[in-house]
């Protein structure tokens, strides 16, 4: 037997239902349901009746709270790398970002975000934040929290001078501290002074944990346009690193120079100390320039990487034009090895 209810009208039994009709008061029907002749299936449907209407609601009520969004963009890319001359210079980027947050009882936020990138959910983190413990988050592939934070603050227009030459990024403090499913947290700001941890988890047997921290400090009341920091880090048990920065930004003009250590704890291995310096200059709100110089000893080598470049960008709306010219001298340390590359990169965001 068929009979209809509404969830939002009361109903009442004009008498016993074993078997029987039942009455409803009803204007609009939300759910048809079966019952049969015993009073335990009748109240067992009732019951599952009442639970799916408060579960509906208790989404509802999520769903309105939260905030959400998505975000996109588009690339072409031209690049000229000289030692792979028979590559096409050519590239495409493009990517949607999907972004929810919303407040938590307890006063917390909570964000989460995902980026689709080509056909590669890639890039996802979950946080949690607050004014008094700043900010927990954990990452797909993106830095959460320690020395990231701080790896590079030297200031670029576009690329950074030691980049796209070549596969190798030496004289970073943060190189092989892995970001996959990092859980990273970032102090509130005290007084301009800030603090961040960041750990990397391995699964491997006798493998130790990729560990970082790092202090940043603005200080602006002391001196306008002023900023210092700095970090160590542990990759696991085969490296140690550490890093010390200094910016300064006055008007249109940006200076930074940063000086990095990376150690390996193997025997006979190539510790690299890495000078980095930097200026970029706003011509405009439209237009940034910049060059810079990173110099890196490997090991015992008798010659230095010289990494040298500029940038240069131009936002127009939604869109934006850069372009960059890099070369490194002494690549890895070796004497006469050289690479230049040089790009133009045109993208738009929607």
């Amino acid at each position: 037997m068929m009979q209809k209810y509404n969830t939002n009208r009361y109903f009442e039994s004009k008498r016993s239902i074993y078997g029987k009709t039942l009455s409803l008061f009803d204007r609009s029907t939300l759910f048809i349901i079966n019952y049969t002749t015993t009073k335990e299936n009748i109240m067992n449907k009732l019951t599952k009746v009442g639970l799916t209407a408060l579960a509906s609601t208790l989404i509802a009520a999520s769903a309105n709270a939260a905030d959400w969004s998505v975000s996109g963009s588009a690339s072409v890319s031209y690049t000229n790398v000289s030692n792979t001359s028979n590559s096409n210079p050519f590239s495409f980027g493009d990517s949607v970002t999907f972004s929810a947050s919303g407040d938590l009882d307890n006063g917390m936020a909570i964000s989460t975000k995902m980026e689709l990138d080509g056909n590669v959910m890639d890039d996802r983190h979950l946080t949690l934040s607050s004014d008094e413990i700043g900010s927990i988050a954990i990452t797909s592939s993106m830095t959460a929290g320690g020395i990231g934070k701080i790896g590079d603050k030297v200031p670029t227009a576009y690329e950074e001078v030691y980049d796209v030459t070549d596969g190798t990024d030496n004289g970073l403090s943060s190189q092989n501290i892995s970001s996959t499913n990092q859980l990273g947290w970032v102090s509130p700001s005290y007084g301009g002074l800030q603090v961040t941890a960041g750990i990397t988890p391995r699964s491997d047997a006798g493998a130790d944990s990729d560990n970082s921290w790092a202090i940043m400090y603005d200080a602006g009341d002391m001196v306008d346009g002023l900023a210092v920091g700095y970090g160590q880090a542990e990759n696991g048990n085969t490296s140690e690193a550490e890093t010390v920065y200094v910016t300064y930004t006055t008007g249109g003009l940006s200076f930074g120079y940063q000086d990095s250590t990376y150690d390996l704890t193997a025997a006979g291995s190539s510790d690299q100390d890495g000078t980095h310096l930097g200026v970029s200059f706003a011509v405009n709100e439209n237009l940034s320039v910049s060059t810079g110089r990173m110099d890196v000893e490997i090991g015992t080598s008798g010659s230095d990487e010289e990494n040298t470049g500029i940038s240069a960008s131009y936002t127009m709306g939604s869109m934006t034009i850069s372009g960059f010219a890099n070369k490194v001298d002494n690549a890895g340390g070796t004497a006469g090895v050289t690479k230049e590359a040089k790009g133009v990169n045109v993208a738009f965001s929607f």
